[in-house]
């Protein structure tokens, strides 16, 4: 008679098929997130993959050597036109993400490997490859003096009383692009249509990264009422946005977020909550004491050598050492958070941010830095000043150019100032086929792409003066 196997067995056989399935499953949906597809080109995903020169190190490439990524440079990152050559800009800043970004992408690449989840085409090194292009791109969109030229930018369209008849006309959809501007699409848009292939391809970037970089897979539009108004494209780059997402397999009844880009956004956490200290620090806006009180939840952790720290010459070196033992730390941190939430992350379900889903003593003290940074240095004179001038600057220069080009693309008579001012916008100039948002949109083009030392010069021109 025939022995009948074990019902154990069974369980054990149809768990191992189970398991061996959702491998599968994962594997095919990774090999759809990484596909090497290139933005623009007449055929996308016939892309050669070397694999001593990936298309994903391409990416890298062509952001580094773009002309946005070499303003930012000249572009604040925290404290504007600082004297201190320690104080970061928006160009260190986005090197320093890009090297936290590539080292949890290859932690990650190991990690799926380990899973065989990894399709046979990648390497764990590319997916470091792709988030680190993703880091480096994560500001190219800001305008000059950061958030404060974020706000002055909102402010002028929102401002009914003055501004809102160069509004006419424009469907809802395409105000909210103006009243919320935002970097982060403003970024999108660099990189899908301003730099290289103007208005076609932009860089032409392959799809894994340009979903890495997205935060907030969103419209202006369909963040109002959010308790974030921010969003990551126009409706000048919706059916740009909405190809990459389709083909990524990112689209159902919402775009969902490419799971690449929670580490995007977390080595964007992870360096400036500490860089941001350090620069108050060289600013003497803050001590060593402070920085050292934030990090009382992790700082044990962190195993410094206190008698090491102590021989140190300076401040300075003493922060140095602090900040390079706390990003070992989170990049840990945050890999482990990760791993923790992979499923979660991978199907799509919300969650907030890897930060969030960190051990409580980093989320504490990520909290403890957020309060410093925003009711201490944020709070400094100085740089107060300095945003509230910036105002009065976007207002000179959004007085000179929207006003022209509405002129121009809505029929009526054009002064000499007004033909001129288009004429200043040079490439950025609308285009006889543009109507009347898209010829606004290259108004935000023209000014955003500007250093902070550009903007102000040519305010001041605009006054008719070049005097300080």
């Amino acid at each position: 008679m025939e022995k009948l196997p074990f019902p154990e067995t069974n369980t054990v056989q149809k768990d191992k098929h189970m398991s061996e399935n959702m491998t599968r499953t994962k594997k095919e949906q990774w090999a759809k997130l990484l596909a090497p597809i290139r933005h623009g080109m007449t055929d996308p995903s016939k892309v050669h993959f070397d694999r001593a020169r990936s298309p994903f190190l391409q990416d890298y490439d062509r952001i580094l050597f773009s002309n946005s990524f070499r303003t930012l440079a000249r572009k604040t990152q925290v404290h504007p036109f600082s004297a201190n050559d320690h104080v970061h800009n928006r160009q260190m800043h986005s090197l320093e993400v890009s090297s936290a970004g590539r080292s949890l992408g290859i932690m990650v690449g190991f990690f799926l490997e380990e899973r065989g989840e990894l399709p046979e085409s990648i390497s764990p090194e590319n997916i470091g490859e792709i988030v680190q292009a993703a880091c480096l791109a994560h500001d190219i969109g800001n305008p000059p003096f950061g958030h404060g030229g974020e706000s002055a930018l909102q402010d002028w369209f929102k401002n009914a009383e003055n501004n809102e008849a160069f509004l006419k006309g424009l469907t809802e959809r395409q105000k909210a692009d103006f009243k919320t501007f935002d970097g982060n699409a403003q970024g999108f848009r660099v990189v899908t249509a301003i730099e290289n292939y103007k208005d076609n391809g932009g860089l032409r970037l392959t799809y894994p990264t340009l979903a890495s970089l997205v935060k907030y897979p969103r419209s202006a539009y369909d963040a109002i009422g959010e308790a974030s108004t921010k969003f990551n494209f126009y409706q000048s780059e919706k059916q740009t946005f909405d190809t990459v997402f389709t083909a990524l397999g990112l689209k159902h009844d919402h775009y969902r977020r490419h799971p690449l880009s929670y580490l995007t956004e977390a080595a964007d956490d992870i360096c400036y909550r500490i860089i941001d200290m350090e620069d108050a620090l060289e600013l003497n806006i803050i001590s060593l004491q402070d920085i050292k009180d934030v990090l009382a939840p992790v700082y044990p952790k962190l195993r410094i050598n206190e008698k090491r720290l102590e021989s140190m010459d300076s401040d300075r070196r003493r922060a140095g050492l602090i900040r390079a033992k706390l990003i070992a730390f989170m990049i840990d941190a945050i890999f482990t958070a990760f791993k923790n939430n992979y499923d979660a992350l991978l199907d799509g379900e919300p969650v907030k941010s890897l930060i969030d889903c960190a051990e409580e003593d980093v989320n504490e003290y990520m909290t403890r830095a957020k309060d410093h940074f925003f009711n201490v240095i944020l709070k400094n004179h100085s740089k107060i000043a300095l945003e509230i001038g910036s105002y009065t600057l976007y207002k000179r220069l959004l007085d000179t150019f929207i006003p022209a080009v509405h002129q121009l693309k809505t029929g009526k008579e054009i002064s000499y100032r007004e033909q001129q001012a288009i004429t200043l916008m040079g490439v950025c100039a609308p285009r006889e086929e543009d109507d009347l948002y898209t010829a606004y949109i290259r108004v935000m083009d023209f000014i955003t792409g500007m250093t902070d030392t550009k903007a102000t010069f040519l305010s001041r021109q605009l006054l008719g003066t070049t005097e300080n």
